[in-house]
Order: structure tokens, then C-alpha cells, then sequence
């Protein structure tokens, strides 16, 4: 499976939506008057009722001067997605420009993905469980994901399963995103799912990863602690980063990583792809991703309103003579489009 943003369409925003969402994101930490919040006991939003964890005024204080900035930023981002045509193409400029507010930009992304996912879910997620699984103990090999999307979908709907928490789903799922350390011994026969542009966490230099929030169903107050604690500390701000990693970046993580994702589908005749258009940005990745599939034969692309574009986009992958490329003759494989939403495409050879 190759998923991109549309396999999570019910939970997140796509690219154009973005801007709108970060705009009511932003409203649930505007506070307009710090002073009438207090006097009022006002909570008409999840950062007004943060205040109100804390017992005395000046506590409150520092807690609005935090909020006030993480709101300034939120705004920012949502006008420079707005004055550009993808959050991509905004990180992009930033990453060749050296410029530090890549890292803001991610920070509060991953902010936003993670409030979103508290409020939405995409219950497709829970139909392919249930679809696939015979049982929660046995996660069928021959299945492997490959995501370009940050979101915990997958591992939400697993832990609704198991009642595992998010962590331990992870585990299980064999969650692996661009920046983890590799075991040497990994199984490349089991059920792996690679998030190839990273993940909504961040971790410590030295202690790896750190969950932002542990559990996707948190009171929206102690979410907003979450957000703060480690964006407003300039100790924590250092020493730790976002795991979010766009397509064209650090490319030095990407070796090691590229060789799992290779080995690991090596075999895979059969790809679906869903939700995903193949931008511009991801083509050499993506091409990678396709000449790993050494015995490619049929290639289902499930989109409502674009399967046949996408379907030529994927043909323009493969060169005209077979030179240098893994299949041996391109011209074998099969499309097929999927135009249905209600549910992931599952081939019927599965």
C-alpha cells in the first residue's frame, strides 16, 4: 500500500484546505483580553480554559504570555501557506534559505496534525483492521504501507482494536519513519509500515523519541500543556526536534532507510495506491519506491476523481526501454482505477 493524504481525508486536511483549518486551529488559542478572561471566568476556547488549571494570577499570566505566542505563530504559518501553493513548497524555500523558521513551521504542523487527530478519525482506517486482521496477535506478512503522511491514523485505529496504547501499537504495526535508528536485524517479512516524510513526534538528541501527547484521547486542556510545555521552553526547544521530514531533506538519513523500504518490497506484486497524486516534490523518492518493486504486475490507483491522471503519472515512472530499471518489462503491468471512497480498496489476490 502507498498512501498519501487523501487516505486520511476524513481526519485531516488536504494541501488547499489547510489554510482555513489553521485559521480555526488558531481561534481555539486567541485570547483577546487577558483581563476579562480572568475577571469573567470567560472559557470559550481550549486555551482560555487552560488558564484556569492554574490557582493564582501570576501563574495565569505566564501561561497567556506563552499562549499569545504560540498564536502569533500558528497565524504566521497560516499566512505563508495561504501566500504559497503548499506548506511543501514554504518549507522548501526555508530549508534552502538555512533558514531557522523550518523549524517553527514544523513544530506548529505537528501541533495542528496532532489537535486534528483529537477531534477527527478516519473510521476507513477501522474497516481495514477489521477487513484484514483474523486476529489482533497476527498481522498478516505480506502486507506492507508505505506512508507519505505524518498522521498516526493507522496506529489510532489499531490501539481501538487492541486497546494497546500508542506506543505499543507502534511497536506492533513495526512503525518505522525516516530518522529512526535501524535495527541491523530487521525482519523484512513482516507487516511494516514506513512513514517516508517522518511522523508528529519529536525526540531528544540523545533519548530518541518523545510523544508530544501520549494519547489521542486527552482532555483539550491538558492539550494545550502538551503544546507549551516543549514550544515555550527554550532549554527543551533546543534540545529537541521535530520528526516531521519532507521528501528532499536530509538526504543523508535517507541511505540506510531507502535499503529497508527496498529489501522489504522487493517482492511486492501487487500495489495499491491510495489517496496519493505523485507530486512533483516526491518523484525521486517515489521512483525509488516503484523500481524496488522488482515483480510489479498490477498496480491499482483508488481515487474518486483523479484515478486515471494518477495512473499516468505512474506509467511516466517507468523509462521507455528497461535499461537500468529493476522490471523487466514495464509494459506488463496492469492498472487499474478505483474510483470509490467509503472504504481502502483491498484486492481481491489478497
Amino acid at each position: 500500500y502507498l498512501l498519501g493524504a487523501g487516505a486520511s481525508f476524513d481526519a485531516l486536511p488536504i494541501v488547499e484546505k489547510i489554510p482555513e483549518r489553521l485559521a480555526s486551529f488558531a481561534s481555539q488559542f486567541k485570547i483577546y483580553d487577558f483581563e476579562k478572561v480572568i475577571k469573567d471566568k470567560q472559557q470559550s476556547n481550549i486555551a482560555e480554559k487552560h488558564l484556569f488549571r492554574f490557582d493564582n494570577l501570576d501563574a495565569q499570566r505566564r501561561e497567556y504570555e506563552k499562549i499569545k505566542k504560540f498564536y502569533e505563530d500558528i497565524i504566521w504559518l497560516k499566512v505563508e501557506s495561504k501566500n504559497h501553493s503548499s506548506i511543501d513548497t514554504f518549507a522548501k524555500k526555508l530549508y534552502l534559505k538555512n533558514d531557522s523558521n523550518l523549524k517553527k513551521l514544523k513544530y506548529i504542523l505537528s501541533c495542528f496534525f496532532l489537535y486534528e487527530q483529537t477531534r477527527n478519525f478516519d473510521n476507513r482506517y477501522d474497516s481495514f483492521f477489521a477487513s484484514i486482521l483474523e486476529s489482533i496477535t497476527e498481522i498478516p506478512k505480506n502486507l506492507k504501507i508505505i506512508s507519505w503522511n505524518y498522521d498516526s491514523q493507522l496506529e489510532i485505529a489499531f490501539s481501538n482494536f487492541t486497546d494497546y496504547s500508542i506506543e505499543k501499537s507502534r511497536e506492533v504495526l513495526n512503525v518505522l519513519s525516516k530518522g529512526d535508528k535501524i535495527q541491523d536485524d530487521l525482519d523484512i517479512n513482516k507487516f511494516t509500515v514506513f512513514k517516508v516524510n517522518g511522523t508528529t513526534n519529536v525526540s531528544n538528541k540523545t533519548e530518541g523519541l518523545y510523544d508530544i501527547i501520549p494519547d489521542f484521547k486527552v482532555t483539550q486542556e491538558s492539550l494545550v500543556g502538551s503544546f507549551l510545555e516543549i514550544y515555550s521552553s527554550q532549554i527543551l526547544w533546543r534540545s529537541h526536534e521535530s520528526r516531521m521530514s519532507f521528501a528532499w531533506e536530509k538526504p543523508e538519513e535517507d541511505s540506510i532507510y531507502k535499503l529497508r523500504i527496498s529489501g522489504s518490497i522487493r517482492n511486492t506484486d501487487i500495489l495499491v495506491v491510495i489517496g496519493y497524486s505523485f507530486p512533483f516534490f516526491n518523484r525521486k523518492t517515489d521512483k525509488f519506491i516503484l523500481n524496488s518493486m522488482r515483480n510489479l504486475k498490477k498496480v491499482y490507483v483508488q481515487d474518486p476523481n483523479n484515478a486515471e491522471d494518477i495512473i499516468e503519472k505512474i506509467k511516466g515512472f517507468f523509462p521507455n526501454s528497461n535499461k537500468n530499471f529493476a522490471i523487466s518489462d514495464p509494459k506488463s503491468i496492469e492498472f487499474i482505477p478505483q474510483i470509490f471512497k467509503d472504504q481502502f480498496f483491498i484486492p481481491i489476490e489478497f
